[in-house]
């Protein structure tokens, strides 16, 4: 009901309504008599943001702050997975290839093997030749840029690379240098090499081994993989503690650098007429994180740098071969999603501009009267409606237990005790009897509480009787 709603009046006043409806009347607000016009109880548009403006500032400073968070992080290595080119993170790769482009070297970054083929192609590769940098006597890279065919370096974190197209790898020829490759790998492009294992601890190790780039970078880091020479018939010590390992027909000599224990070395060449393949298992020396210590940039400088073209081939998703029918995504042309996007927005905007408006909420007082039987013949219905028996009984007990308090002339601080012990000794009631009526009892039934609610009126008439203000066959 409206805050303007009254009471009627008791009976026996009957010149109380008009007094009661003139009231209401004069309540109505100065300002709606004085112009004509209602408030709204709904706040307006400048009301809500200023009410709002400190949490809408608030969270538009938490966005723009994540925003340049992912640009910061961004800048340092989107696009930019570990031993990217384009990374500045730790796990980059960024340092080594500024320095080498400082070189006079051109590192591209290719995300398949087609752009691999295309790039070494187009360098001039992809016919064989030698990388000289193998324990046979290569100048390594202390000779300028542009002595070798391309140098092509493989890292497939994600077994993106397809085994059945490591063929085409094998025939760009010249310098390939696998970082950390699987064992599938090596059986396709460095058979004489096999992985023995990860490198639990790091630590600085040294070379130990004949290949140029190796001897001027002295120490290493390990970590990562660690790789072994394998199916070798002979051995030749190179005086400092390495072996060089050659096939029984004397096609393939693969040189092991780095020991990092229990039979594995973190660098392993093998080295055959057409080509060279070096494994590198500790990752490591590439990282910007890592490539300052011990001798890991000369190391990256010297295997990396023997060319003036270095190919950093990092397998992706597009080298991967599809298989099964196509998607929805795929046959649906690239124009469709852009459009269902616009219509989006145009419905929305449609909406917004045709929508109907309801206006906002207004406060009216009513010179309405209500009859007090209305309000309690609806809250007996709603009381019955929802079994709410307890609840009905408890409200016709306040009411009784009041009047009878006030009628025995107990002080409105009086407890139920108190109570029942009066009206037991002014009725003649036992105390028990008054408290089973009073509160022990609880109705089951609808019948219960009708039965209960009588007995209460009979005891608040006989609490009556007694005090005098009604007579044992009358009204009060």
């Amino acid at each position: 009901m409206n805050a303007g709603l009254t009471s009627k009046p008791a009976a026996g006043s009957p010149a109380g309504a008009p007094a009661k409806a003139a009231t209401a009347a004069s309540t109505l607000p100065a300002t709606a008599s004085a112009t004509g016009a209602t408030p709204a109880a709904t706040p307006t548009v400048r009301a809500f943001f200023r009410r709002w403006s400190f949490w809408v500032g608030a969270g538009v400073f938490v966005v723009l702050a994540s925003l340049v968070l992912l640009l910061i992080r961004g800048a340092g290595g989107a696009g930019a997975g570990e031993l990217s080119i384009t990374s500045a993170a730790p796990g980059g790769a960024k340092a080594v290839a500024e320095v080498l482009r400082g070189q006079g070297v051109t590192v591209t970054a290719v995300g398949s093997l087609d752009e691999a083929v295309r790039e070494v192609a187009r360098a001039g590769g992809g016919a064989g030749g030698s990388a000289s940098d193998s324990g046979s006597g290569s100048s390594g890279t202390g000779a300028p840029p542009g002595t070798a065919e391309p140098t092509v370096l493989v890292f497939d974190p994600n077994g993106f690379l397809p085994i059945d197209r490591t063929d085409d790898l094998a025939r760009l020829g010249g310098h390939l240098v696998l970082v950390q490759p699987d064992i599938f790998t090596l059986d396709a492009l460095a058979p004489s090499i096999s992985v023995t294992g990860q490198v639990e601890n790091s630590s600085v190790v040294e070379a130990g081994c004949a290949v140029p780039s190796a001897e001027r970078a002295g120490t290493i880091t390990t970590s990562g993989t660690a790789y072994r020479a394998s199916g070798a018939s002979g051995e030749s010590d190179t005086g400092n503690g390495s072996d060089t390992d050659t096939d029984t027909d004397g096609s393939t000599t693969t040189t092991e650098c780095f020991e990092t224990g229990d039979g594995g070395y973190s660098l392993v060449q093998a080295e055959t007429a057409g080509s060279v393949v070096t494994v590198v298992g500790a990752s490591d020396v590439l990282t910007n994180e890592h490539v300052i210590e011990a001798g890991n940039a000369a190391l990256a400088l010297g295997l990396l740098g023997q060319s003036d073209e270095l190919v950093w081939y990092t397998p992706s998703e597009s080298d991967v071969t599809a298989t099964g029918p196509p998607s929805l995504a795929t046959l649906t042309p690239g124009w469709v999603t852009p459009l269902l996007l616009l219509l989006v927005v145009v419905f929305l905007a449609a909406a917004v501009w045709r929508g109907r408006r309801l206006g906002p909420v207004v406060v009216e007082n009513l010179p309405v009267i209500v009859r007090g039987s209305e309000t309690v013949a609806g809250r007996a219905r709603l009381y019955a409606r929802s079994n709410a028996r307890t609840r009905a009984l408890d409200a016709l007990r306040i009411g009784s237990v009041t009047r009878m308090s006030g009628l025995l002339g107990l002080p409105r601080s009086a407890g139920l005790p108190e109570i029942i012990a009066a009206v037991s000794a002014r009725t003649g009631v036992p105390a028990v009897e008054v408290a089973d009526v009073i509160v022990n009892r609880l109705p089951s039934s609808e019948a219960e509480l009708l039965a209960l609610s009588q007995q209460l009126a009979a005891l608040e008439r006989r609490v009556q009787v007694a005090v005098g203000r009604a007579s044992p066959g009358g009204s009060p």
